[in-house]
């Protein structure tokens, strides 16, 4: 992830733990090969392309949670993908979010969340 912010997002210096210790870039030859990529995720997971993920807050943590068990995994992995966008900061570049494993729940103070990844 400091990767990502010193070179690819040109320099960003400020480090967000949790949000940087689940992040990484995925590095390509060129835009078409990004293209090959994207077009895999999106024949194998039409459903994640571009959809808005409704978390807990917005349908409960029951919910949630019986959604993110009924949720496709990558075969062979503990991957479970369940956001595919364009980046809106950065042309040519597109965002997979993803759960790995046992959905881990963390909370900080008066801070809640479920640890996802984004590649």
């Amino acid at each position: 992830s400091l990767f990502n912010k010193v070179y690819i997002r040109r320099g960003q210096t400020a480090v967000d733990i949790v949000g940087d210790m689940t992040r990484a870039t995925l590095l390509v030859k060129n835009k078409s090969d990004l293209s090959v990529v994207v077009s895999k995720i999106e024949q194998s997971f039409p459903e994640i392309n571009g959809d808005v993920f409704e978390g807990p807050d917005g349908i409960g943590v029951n919910s949630f949670l019986h959604r993110f068990f009924k949720m496709k995994k990558i075969p062979e992995t503990d991957i479970i993908p369940y956001r595919l966008k364009a980046s809106s900061s950065q042309l040519f570049y597109s965002i997979l979010t993803f759960f790995y494993g046992i959905q881990e729940y963390h909370r900080v103070g008066t801070t809640k969340m479920f640890v996802a990844f984004e590649l």
